[in-house]
């Protein structure tokens, strides 16, 4: 390889590490500001929940009785709940498509530099949290100690 590919490359590689630092932040704000909406029981029970996965709204139609026992309603209310955490999932890995293709080819620049063994792995931790990662660390740091948003329904 010429010297001037090299430095084609070397301009490209850092070019992208930029793009990569500058985009960052934006989707993590656009990933915590997600939220989906799912339904279930014919559309009588309806969950909405945040990008942590936490349900922020359940709304029960007042038919809901009609058409299905009152037994019932905790399941199709975690099934909406699941299908709307789901969506979130969906919506997330959308976002990070994007950082997740520039990854891709910034390592690919990053083992032709053979003699840099520290760049490669300073370039293979420049990465996006991942869902499960994130989720683990959400998980582990507010342990969901305020249950206050949840609906209680006893018989």
């Amino acid at each position: 390889m010429n010297n001037d590919a090299t430095s084609q490359d070397l301009v490209h590689l850092l070019s992208l590490v930029r793009e990569q630092l500058q985009d960052l932040p934006a989707m993590q704000q656009k990933r915590s500001s997600l939220t989906a909406k799912a339904s279930a029981a014919n559309g009588t029970v309806e969950v909405t929940v945040d990008a942590r996965h936490c349900v922020v709204k359940t709304v029960i139609d007042e038919s809901y009785l009609q058409e299905f026992d009152f037994a019932g309603l905790g399941e199709h209310v975690t099934k909406a709940a699941r299908l709307a955490a789901q969506d979130v999932e969906q919506q997330a890995l959308a976002l990070q498509a994007l950082l997740a293709d520039r990854r891709r080819e910034i390592l690919s620049f990053s083992r032709m530099v053979e003699d840099a063994p520290a760049f490669h792995d300073a370039i293979t931790r420049l990465r996006s949290t991942a869902p499960d990662e994130g989720r683990r660390a959400r998980d582990e740091d507010d342990g969901f100690d305020d249950f206050s948003q949840f609906p209680i329904v006893r018989r």
